[in-house]
């Protein structure tokens, strides 16, 4: 028996009988019998590695049918794809029962049958490192070889034309870029020059620090300016470029164009200027076509559990006619090279028959591979067999109807209860120009905003999951939010944090609210986000705080506030911190709003003195605090610790968000005043500099007068200008 038919036998089959209620596959439509009849996927019997890792799921036995558990036929109605979703979502994804789950932008979800396919895999069948030489480990090997091919298919990808290298995830795949990038620079001698897009995540804006010249392209528009100029104002003649953009903003959603890569690999010719696509927003509920080589990008970074939920791998998918700028990383790893030699000599090999052979350090991890092989089955088997096509119209359907239902919600006075943050050119509802995700800031009747944490937590509480924050998108944060660099910078001295956040600062929000529909999102998603907005925030107003005197950058007092019509004399009272081991009762809540919600917005407008509102309780719920004679008394006889209760932990968690909520709330007045004169002082410092400095480079002045004029405005070469100034320059003609 020779090696390789040695390795296929090594797949043992438990000895277990197909299941007896596997049912013909039909196209008929018939609802699932129970939340329990989806079973083990049949065990491998006489199969191969190559079988295994290639199955369509097509043979495994579940006892509940629906549309997509046979091939879909190319005539299927898309109006009813949706609906379909929910003949097996109880089924396959029984963590989302009576939970509205709305930040796949963060990660999708699992299905059930993905874990029991994979759970029964690794129970069933013995891998080894894959590079060991026994059976088990030629057979890991094997498999991983076929489920990389698989993977670079799904994206319609010829593995002929690419290579797909196994990473963490598409920040992990950026990072080997640039890595590789600066190596391959060093060893020619030749400088990398970097731009991004505006809406690029924090990963790819950090490209920037490992480049002396990068660029920073603000609009669509400047970006084809660029490409049909040639290259004007990006990479010269004897440098090496590098032009990085999300497939998809991972905070508006919008879709950017996919012809950049090879409008740029057509049109310039003084600079060779490579191109990285981000696609970890965008793979998750599009379909990502490499089928050209041609226009496809050179490299293209993604996440697999934004696809598949599991596992928590990524992929960096290279452009073969263009892995040669890779090929001179500097450091290795184990399985990298051919031979080294360490003692008397630094003398080594590294590997020369594929990209992903000299990138892969160390041991790859083999079982997550594994479990990507059945992800795409079960993918496929739930989703028709082009699932991505499928996703894309039912989240796009989904995301219209989320969105048209925010953006005709109003109070009573007109007021839009949503600001909304999109692309004057995106539509929702058409997926070639935009996702399923939506940014926004809810306000108030008298305009106020919301605090974007207020309201996740507020959502929280109702069991709806989304996102807040500035979502690692400074760009996208600058330009909707018009957040200027010195305002910005202002916000940071003052102790705005991304990871601590001053919800509103300058009368304006530091982040957003985003919503993001997935695969199995369904109508009821969108209609429970949709009914919590308007229960919690239509028709209500801010109600005013009384002035603080607390000295702005100090933290005021935690203490509950007093009564009204009760006077106090000298200092107040402390709080009343309950005893670590007390838990308090859970105090009756009464109405729709939450207690942070109820105290914060009344539905009296606040100079109404003939009807004024409801007085609310922001004290923290009461408790015997504890002595010092309580600890000299014995101890009672240990009993054993009650489980962890994760509801025990959000009521005792509660009360103390509520009042360092309402102490920030009381001092947001002071923190906009002495905002507004930072932001001052900033700026004037701005024009002394630009002042005194203003004299283009002796780089910029060889380039050309034509060249110095749009780098003053665009490039990362010349003095900043205010903010204001910036705005009243036009852009460079095309």
């Amino acid at each position: 028996m020779d090696n390789l038919q040695h390795t296929m036998s090594a797949v043992q089959s438990p000895n277990a009988p197909p299941s007896p209620n596997r049912r013909p596959a039909s196209r008929s439509h018939q609802p699932p019998k129970s939340p329990n009849v989806a079973r083990f996927r049949k065990p491998y019997t006489d199969s191969s590695a190559e079988e295994i890792s290639s199955t369509s799921g097509s043979e495994q036995d579940y006892d509940y049918q629906t549309d997509f558990t046979t091939p879909a036929s190319s005539d299927a109605n898309p109006d009813d794809m949706p609906d379909e979703v929910e003949d097996f979502r109880d089924i396959e994804y029984p963590q989302l029962k009576g939970k509205t789950y709305l930040d796949h932008g963060g990660t999708t979800l699992y299905a059930k049958s993905l874990i029991e396919d994979f759970s029964a895999d690794m129970i069933g069948n013995l891998y080894g490192n894959p590079h060991s030489a026994s059976t088990p480990s030629a057979l890991a090997g094997h498999r991983v070889d076929s489920i990389r091919e698989r993977a670079l298919r799904f994206f319609n990808a010829d593995p002929e034309e690419f290579d797909l290298v196994f990473v963490a995830n598409a920040t992990a795949a950026i990072k080997m870029v640039i890595d590789c990038f600066k190596d391959h620079a060093a060893a020619s001698n030749t400088p990398v020059w970097y731009g991004y897009h505006r809406d690029a995540h924090t990963s790819l804006v950090g490209i920037r620090e490992s480049t002396k010249m990068h660029r920073c392209f603000t609009s669509d528009e400047e970006v084809d300016i660029w490409i049909n100029s040639g290259g004007l104002g990006g990479p010269r003649a004897r440098q090496l470029g590098l032009f990085a953009y999300p497939g998809q903003s991972n905070m508006t959603g919008r879709r950017l164009p996919l012809n950049w890569p090879g409008r740029i690999r057509r049109s310039f010719h003084k600079a060779a200027t490579y191109t990285l696509l981000d696609a970890a927003a965008l793979a998750s509920t599009a379909p990502l076509d490499l089928s050209d080589p041609t226009t496809a990008p050179d490299f293209v970074a993604l996440s697999f559990y934004k696809i598949f939920g599991f596992p928590n791998i990524g992929a960096l998918i290279v452009r073969k006619d263009s892995q040669h700028v890779l090929q001179n990383r500097r450091y290795f790893g184990g399985g990298t090279v051919d031979m080294i030699i360490s003692i008397n000599d630094t003398w080594h090999a590294k590997k020369d028959t594929s990209i992903h052979e000299r990138l892969e350090d160390g041991t790859l991890p083999f079982h997550s591979i594994f479990a990507l092989d059945h992800a795409m089955n079960v993918h496929e088997r739930l989703y028709g067999p082009n699932p991505m096509k499928f996703i894309s119209m039912h989240t796009s359907q989904l995301g219209k109807q989320l969105y048209d239902g925010l953006s005709g919600m109003k109070h009573a006075n007109g007021m839009p209860v949503c600001r909304i943050y999109k692309d004057e050119n995106a539509v929702y509802g058409d997926p070639t120009v935009q996702g399923s995700t939506i940014a926004m800031n809810i306000q108030l009747a008298d305009g106020t905003l919301v605090g974007f944490e207020e309201v996740e937590e507020a959502a929280d509480e109702r069991n709806i999951y989304i996102r807040s924050g500035s979502l690692c998108n400074p760009g996208g944060v600058a330009t909707y939010l018009e957040w200027s660099p010195a305002e910005m910078k202002a916000a940071y001295a003052a102790g705005h944090r991304c990871s601590n956040p001053t919800q509103i600062m300058l009368g304006k929000a530091t982040g957003v609210v985003r919503a993001s529909l997935g695969a199995m999102s369904t109508a009821a998603d969108v209609q429970n986000f949709l009914k919590f907005i308007q229960e919690v925030y239509v028709g209500k107003v801010h109600k005013l705080l009384p002035a603080q005197t607390t000295p702005y950058g100090q933290t005021a007092p935690l203490s509950p506030p007093a009564s009204p019509g009760i006077k106090t004399q000298g200092p107040p009272p402390p709080l009343n911190i309950p005893h670590a081991l007390h838990v308090p009762s859970n105090p009756q809540r009464s109405g729709s709003l939450t207690p942070g919600t109820a105290s914060a917005y009344s539905d009296h407008s606040p100079w109404d003195h003939t009807n004024p509102p409801p007085h609310h309780a922001t004290a923290l719920p009461k408790s015997q605090p504890a002595t010092l004679s309580d600890y000299e008394k014995p101890l009672p006889s240990p009993s054993p610790a009650p489980p962890f209760n994760p509801a025990d932990y959000v009521k005792l968690r509660k009360p103390w968000e509520e009042e360092f909520r309402r102490q920030r709330e009381q001092n947001q007045q002071l923190a906009a005043a002495t905002t507004e004169i930072k932001v001052r002082e900033l700026e004037d410092h701005s024009l002394y500099s630009s002042s005194r400095n203003n004299q283009p480079s002796v780089k910029a002045r060889k380039f050309g007068r034509s060249v110095v004029n749009l780098l003053r405005t665009k490039s990362h070469f010349v003095e900043q200008q205010p903010y204001q100034q910036q705005a009243a320059v036009p852009p460079p003609p095309g």
